[in-house]
């Protein structure tokens, strides 16, 4: 059994039994900001709307990913040490990437895998596999 697959089951379960915002408790709320909100920054229009009912009563996230916890220690190890470019070899960008970008580091990519997306990740500086602009100081 791989790690974490008794909470598959579960968290498939429990989008089934997930409870959904009404639609007069989505206006109640709605109402109750309106109300306290005295700040015109942020000031709420129906045209702009992009309800996610599900949202309210689902849980804030679940840690079954060991992924999660080492790219946090790690990016904080990174931080500690503040080097001036960290060479990233095959790590995920939503993950331990992610976390070194939010401390401002300078990142360089380094992955054989193509990153697709229709996004503008150029300031990823990804690597692509290409190893020529690192230098290496590994022992012959």
């Amino acid at each position: 059994m791989f790690y974490g697959s008794g909470n598959l089951w579960k968290r498939a379960w429990s989008f089934f039994q997930r409870k959904k915002m009404s639609r007069s408790e989505l206006e109640h709320d709605r109402l109750a900001y309106m109300q306290s909100n005295i700040d015109t920054r942020f000031v709420m229009d129906k045209k702009y709307d992009y309800i996610c009912v599900w949202d309210k009563y689902a849980e804030n996230g679940m840690l079954d990913n060991q992924y999660f916890v080492q790219d946090i220690w790690g990016a904080r190890k990174v931080f500690e040490h503040k080097p001036e470019v960290h060479y990233n070899v095959g790590s995920s960008v939503a993950g331990f990437v992610a976390h070194l970008l939010s401390m401002k580091q300078k990142v360089k990519l380094i992955d054989i895998r193509p990153m697709e997306n229709n996004l503008d990740t150029l300031f990823l500086n990804s690597g692509g596999g290409n190893l020529s602009s690192v230098r290496c100081y590994a022992l012959r």
